[in-house]
């Protein structure tokens, strides 16, 4: 067991966590998934795949905390009039992979847990995995650290797009990857007819950009991209409205809010850990981005509170020397 862990067990059988929660009571907590990792063999990515067993237990254990999980719309209106109930908690899910549609939503309608899915959607209109992830994987996959990452990437991408599937599957079949992660969709993005099925089901869609943009790099182009990102879920069918977003890879930029906000979007979310006072800015929206690596323990912290006391002191002792 790790030191860090340790404390945080320590500090909740000592009863810190419980005076946590009852500290950070009126402050919204915010849960970030992204994908499944559904695919046998080689286990890839940290933050970006969990396991199915992983997000099941996750959701078990926000089903038996307590704590109230409301629909994302209704805890940013009740974030800004200060009126949400104690602990509340949000559970969001970005990009739209297909396992969120085939593993998660699933779970969460057994464990009958709202949640929003923030839909990246040109890769939707192409029944296509994505090219640098799935290039990340297979580069992975093989152990080949040789080879240049980002000329396998320009490379594929510039071709056409039909063109794009099968050089993927050639790279693989170079680098000896069985191809079970075409099988099982692993890096592909939900159809517009999965985002419709899905929404049906209670899975509150919203926006994320149409080509999952780096705001920071290319804020100039965050307009044309909510616009086409709403365009797509509207002309699939999937029931809006969409008025909420999620920077992609948490990258932001000091003009986004303005732009936002004129494009008819009420709030924005970030990857940076936190809890959200009332109060707190719509448009940078904290988060406890969940992972491979992130222990019960330490899930435990952040829907208590705990964690926003300690990652003070964590970040002090990162600064000491030894």
């Amino acid at each position: 067991m790790s030191s860090k862990q340790a404390i945080l067990k320590l500090a909740k059988a000592s009863g810190l966590a419980a005076v946590a929660r009852r500290a950070t009571a009126g402050r919204l907590r915010i849960l970030c998934y992204h994908g499944l990792w559904v695919t046998p063999g080689h286990q890839f990515g940290d933050c970006l795949f969990i396991s199915p067993e992983q997000f099941e237990a996750r959701m078990a254990r926000v089903a038996r905390s307590g704590l109230p999980v409301l629909p994302l719309g209704e805890a940013v209106e009740r974030l800004g009039a200060d009126s949400l109930p104690d602990g509340a908690l949000v559970i969001t899910i970005d990009d739209a992979w297909v396992s969120t549609f085939t593993h998660m939503l699933p779970v969460l309608e057994r464990y009958r847990l709202p949640a929003t899915l923030y839909a990246t959607t040109w890769y939707a209109g192409q029944d296509l995995p994505v090219v640098n992830v799935a290039i990340d994987y297979l580069l992975d996959a093989s152990g080949r650290r040789d080879l240049d990452r980002d000329d396998a990437v320009a490379k594929i991408e510039a071709l056409p797009t039909g063109e794009r599937l099968d050089a993927l599957r050639h790279f693989g079949a170079e680098l000896r990857v069985p191809e079970a992660w075409l099988e099982t969709r692993q890096f592909n993005i939900m159809s517009g007819e999965e985002l419709v099925e899905a929404r049906r089901r209670g899975l509150d869609v919203q926006l994320h950009t149409h080509r999952h943009i780096d705001v920071a790099a290319d804020v100039d182009s965050l307009p044309r991209e909510i616009d086409e990102n709403r365009a797509f879920l509207e002309a699939a069918g999937v029931a809006g409205p969409f008025d909420h977003f999620c920077y992609p890879s948490g990258a932001s930029h000091e003009r986004a809010a303005e732009l936002l906000a004129a494009g008819g979007v009420r709030s924005a979310t970030l990857v940076d850990q936190g809890i959200n006072p009332p109060g707190a800015d719509p448009f940078a929206l904290r988060r406890f981005l969940d992972a491979r690596h992130v222990g019960e323990a330490e899930f435990d912290a952040y829907l208590s509170g705990l964690l926003h006391y300690l990652a003070p002191v964590q970040r002090l002792r990162a600064l000491l020397p030894g």
